[in-house]
């Protein structure tokens, strides 16, 4: 049980060094934990080693053990309590509990060395911290260093739980078969009662119980637990059912006492998760993912709160995402208890971005053990992914020289020991350590001459040329589309947000600024959309959101169309900004939705009807062919009607079209119309398409040129 929450105000101060004496005649800077030192303006550009102090008065009970436990620092932590020094650790985002039974006394001073260095090369990172020490998505100029979670005190008896980790093993109509282990330390050898409890959390139904007594020996032992659960409630998402969630409670007591020595208390779903050439079968049925990926909600993590979570999720759900990509970084603990409560399946990266060093496996592999322990019990973890395309990535902000690209373009194409040697040790102990959930390799980077390792990431429109030239996929290599977890553009955030970090007039932009502050790849940007076809910022804002609506709707309606034909899923990037950003987000930094987020809801609607066009510019006096195709991704049979118009460049509705469809439940994309229509004048065209079905209608409009 939590005894104290060393909260409020601490002391800290950088050092250089530090070698217990602390007391170099400096005055210590106070800050309110838990937070990132960068927070104090004194600290604003800091990057290095900062020792954190707090005195504290605590009581012990002789009868009882009590932990010192570290939620979470950036990023290398050593620990000092009354001048013991208790450990130290490496990684921001797991819990490290030190025992000081023997330590803690009335009066107590706890000192934490806090090291979180800039990462010097790139190419050559030595720290597991994904996104927060390399990405284009995050201010350069930021470091995450600090506790950034809260530090406590925790107690218990003689017994102590120190793992408990349980999934669904399969499911049957009779009973659910929930397995799980737990690991148990004790003072000496003991006579004990393990109870184990799932009780209905959100929903109504029976509890079920398990008890066993054990000889435990002493020190650290792994016990192994089966449950039969009948009458069970699965979880499902949020677009296919109720996430029915229970309360695991896991209690270990000593024989001859009735109240427990330790308690463990988690959410816990019933349910089953498998990925079959990368299409999702949710409690045995097969499921369409249509997502995003999720950067840190903050790029201070720890400002972070249940409640910013709670909008940010139902603004996914209202875009009607059932997934969601926790973009190379492990999120603030509070995030997966909203997914499990609101239904949405996370693909969970390992926090690794790009290249490291070869001295980083040790700490990796510990690391992803941490990791996987850490969020077992969640039912909206889906799968793991190791390591976000593991190739030799330059530093944009310094100069390049040949030698750097050459090395970066053989990373990419040939022979990497991240990609080649790192991912498969990584992925062979998270398969090892969690074997109920599918372990993903890498995302986004195959090598030249290998097999399909990785999923796609597609940047047509913005990276890889023009948008149709995605069409070559499409008909040519459709396998090599089995699962998109990336594609988009840039957008700028609506005027209002915008002017919050930006000059008000178009003419006065500070690119060279938003480029190296704000995320903005203004060569690019301005390839794509040309800022001089805009006479104020208003316009061109508006100019980059709709382009941006254009390039998601393009890809997300053709991996629409090939629906388990190979594709199992779509991901766009990214959802929302870190911070104060112009990238590829639909959901700006104060949480305000762009246009495009708009036009992404409609484009992941779960019944969803839209047109493929071949181009864009059509010659005039062809005779073009428009084929229109809708979906249905949800599990119940669906009758609806279909409208489709081309409206000419002077206002006329050439083509008028009505049918009436009945789509089968999770069907393919199915053909639905393919009128051919003679383009004999000039201008701006538009081909108009209505669904309309159970009171519900969308409508998808598609502009082209006739010249």
């Amino acid at each position: 049980m939590k005894e104290l929450e060393l909260g409020r105000e601490w002391e800290l101060k950088p050092v250089k060094r530090f070698d217990g004496n602390y007391e170099d005649g400096r005055a210590w800077l106070k800050q309110v934990i838990p937070a990132h030192w960068q927070e104090l303006p004194e600290l604003e550009n800091y990057a290095g080693k900062v020792v954190y102090r707090r005195r504290f008065s605590f009581q012990p009970d002789p009868k009882r053990r009590y932990w010192l436990r570290l939620n979470g620092i950036f990023y290398w932590a050593s620990a000092y309590l009354n001048g013991c020094r208790l450990g130290a650790n490496e990684g921001y985002f797991f819990p490290v509990e030190y025992e000081i039974t023997e330590i803690v006394e009335g009066d107590n001073e706890l000192l934490i060395e806090v090291d979180c260095p800039d990462e010097a090369d790139k190419s050559l990172k030595h720290m597991v911290t994904g996104v927060f020490h390399h990405w284009d998505c995050l201010d350069p100029a930021t470091n995450p260093g600090g506790i950034w979670l809260p530090v406590e005190i925790h107690s218990t008896g003689a017994l102590s739980i120190r793992e408990a980790c349980f999934h669904t093993a399969y499911i049957t109509p009779e009973y659910a078969r929930v397995e799980g282990k737990v690991r148990l330390d004790s003072v000496g050898p003991e006579k004990i009662k393990v109870r184990i409890h799932l009780k209905p959390r959100n929903f109504e139904g029976p509890s079920h119980h398990l008890e066993r007594e054990i000889l435990k020996a002493q020190g650290e032992q792994t016990y192994f637990y089966t449950l039969d659960v009948k009458d069970y409630q699965l979880w499902w998402t949020h677009d296919h059912g109720r996430p029915n969630l229970y309360s695991l409670q896991v209690e270990v007591l000593r024989e001859g006492l009735e109240e427990p020595d330790h308690v463990y208390t988690n959410a816990f779903g019933i349910r089953t998760f498998e990925m079959r050439n990368y299409i999702g079968y949710l409690n045995g049925r097969r499921i369409y993912m249509r997502g995003n990926n999720y950067p840190p909600g903050d790029t201070r993590l720890a400002t972070m709160t249940r409640k910013r979570y709670e909008r940010d999720l139902e603004l996914a759900l209202s875009c009607h995402l059932n997934m969601l990509r926790l973009h190379a970084h492990v999120e603030h603990p509070l995030f997966y208890e909203v997914c499990d409560e609101r239904g949405i399946l996370i693909w969970q990266d390992f926090p690794l971005q790009w290249y490291y060093r070869k001295d980083i496996e040790a700490s990796a592999l510990y690391q992803v053990e941490k990791m996987i322990t850490m969020l077992y019990n969640h039912a909206c973890i889906g799968l793991w992914c190791m390591h976000n395309e593991p190739i030799r990535q330059v530093d944009m902000h310094k100069w390049i020289g040949p030698l750097t690209i050459i090395r970066s373009l053989f990373s990419m194409f040939f022979w990497n020991w991240n990609r080649d040697v790192l991912d498969r040790r990584l992925s062979a102990r998270a398969r090892h350590l969690s074997p109920y959930r599918y372990v993903h390799r890498l995302a986004g980077e195959r090598g030249l001459f290998r097999k399909n390792t990785g999923d796609g990431h597609l940047y047509f429109g913005w990276y890889f040329g023009p948008l149709r030239w995605l069409n070559y996929l499409i008909r040519k290599k459709s396998e090599r589309l089995k699962f998109v977890t990336e594609f988009g553009s840039q957008s700028f955030p609506n005027y209002e947000n915008s002017i919050r970090f930006m000059e008000s007039e178009l003419e006065n932009l500070d690119w060279k600024h938003l480029q190296a502050r704000h995320h903005l790849q203004a060569w690019l940007m301005k390839l794509w959309v040309n800022p001089k076809r805009s006479r104020t910022l208003k316009e061109y804002i508006n100019a980059t959101q709709n382009y941006q609506s254009k390039v998601n709707r393009y890809h997300i309606d053709r991996l629409r169309y090939l629906k388990y034909r190979p594709n199992g899923g779509c991901l766009a990037f990214v959802f929302l900004d870190s911070n104060p950003a112009i990238q590829w987000s639909v959901v700006d930094y104060w949480r305000e939705p762009k246009s495009s987020y708009y036009a992404m809801q409609k484009a992941m609607s779960p019944v969803y009807a839209f047109g493929l066009l071949d181009k864009e510019t059509y010659p005039r006096g062809r005779t073009a062919p428009f084929p229109v195709y809708a979906v249905n991704d949800t599990w119940n049979e669906v009758d609806a009607k279909i409208e489709v118009a081309i409206i000419s460049a002077s206002g006329d509705e050439i083509l008028s079209e009505s049918h009436q469809v009945k789509l089968a439940s999770d069907s393919e994309a199915r053909a639905i119309a393919c009128p051919r229509v003679r383009l004999n004048d000039k201008g701006k065209y538009r081909l108009e398409i209505k669904l309309s079905w159970n009171d519900r209608s969308l409508q998808n409009s598609y502009r082209f040129k006739v010249k």
